[in-house]
């Protein structure tokens, strides 16, 4: 946070809320998110700060949510539109989940949002006498996260910017409908910027902020966002094509050079040929879900073969079980 945000929750929302409200300041856990909270905000931005409370101390508070609106409006140093200051009940934590994370549960990792956990990670935090967010950010940092959950979730962005984002991108360059690939291109770049984080092992942030943070991951990664950068510069859409090829390429280099995912078989995924194998990413996610799963595959393609299928079968051959 800037200097002028700290003073301004420092000087005229805490002592507001010490005077009007003094019953909740035992209880709540407040923050302040957005690019206010990140410190990078500027005559475009709104304020949003949150206000967590047990819920049923919440229920008790809804007094408190007019008077902040009402002080917001009255003292608001950034844009009116879109600025609020929350109060939230605790059950509405981190996805729905901090609450129970907090009392002692498993961090349900399969169902929390990157940019969740990037907020829990990153914001600043005004006023905290029970130390929720220290704790929630002791038990949810990157590195706790297991290992083998993350490499299936770098797998699956993996797949997603190839299969759904290359892919459907090249097909519609190829069929020269470059409206329609606008769509397949953002979310394209959306995931090359995500991949960056993931492959440093770091949560992304929501989309509006997820630039600025980029440049300040670790190198040689943060390098390479002048080249994600160029890709929207191009006008061409194949340049466009062979750039984002350029950024892909730099990330599976770095991805195998640092054994991130030794079960992928990058050799088999070349952006430049179509159609792409798909299936690349099935076998590594078997590979990760099953130590044994080649070794079966091989006395599963025996199998076919004895049975007079080709080779091509065994996928159908496993699924119905025709051996």
């Amino acid at each position: 946070m800037t200097e002028k945000s700290r003073a301004y929750f420092n000087n005229i929302i805490m002592p507001f809320i010490q005077k009007q409200h003094p019953d909740v300041l035992n209880e709540m856990s407040f923050t302040v998110v957005g690019s206010v909270g990140l410190g990078v905000d500027d005559e475009y931005s709104d304020v949003e700060a949150i206000i967590y409370l047990p819920d049923e101390i919440w229920k008790q508070n809804g007094m408190l949510q007019i008077n902040l609106d009402k002080l917001l409006l009255q003292t608001n140093l950034w844009k009116q539109s879109g600025s609020i200051i929350c109060v939230h009940p605790m059950s509405w934590m981190l996805d729905g989940h901090g609450e129970k994370i907090l009392a002692g549960g498993q961090v349900p990792w399969d169902k929390l949002q990157f940019e969740s956990l990037f907020v829990i990670q990153n914001m600043p935090v005004l006023y905290d006498r029970k130390g929720r967010f220290a704790k929630l950010r002791e038990l949810t940092a990157p590195q706790k996260m297991p290992e083998i959950l993350w490499k299936k979730t770098l797998l699956e962005k993996l797949k997603t910017l190839v299969s759904d984002g290359v892919h459907e991108l090249k097909r519609c360059v190829d069929r020269k409908n470059y409206l329609d690939a606008y769509i397949p291109f953002g979310e394209t770049v959306k995931n090359l910027l995500e991949l960056g984080f993931m492959i440093c092992r770091q949560y992304y942030p929501y989309r509006k902020h997820i630039s600025w943070a980029y440049k300040r991951l670790a190198s040689p990664v943060s390098d390479m966002y002048k080249n994600i950068n160029l890709i929207s510069s191009l006008t061409d859409w194949n340049d466009k094509l062979g750039a984002i090829e350029a950024v892909y390429n730099s990330y599976k280099d770095y991805i195998i050079t640092n054994g991130l995912l030794p079960e992928m078989d990058f050799d088999r995924v070349n952006l430049s040929e179509m159609p792409l194998h798909d299936n690349e990413f099935d076998i590594a996610k078997n590979i990760l879900d099953n130590a044994n799963w080649k070794h079966e595959q091989e006395i599963l393609m025996e199998k076919t073969l004895k049975a007079g299928f080709e080779p091509e079968a065994i996928r159908w051959v496993g699924w119905w079980k025709m051996v």
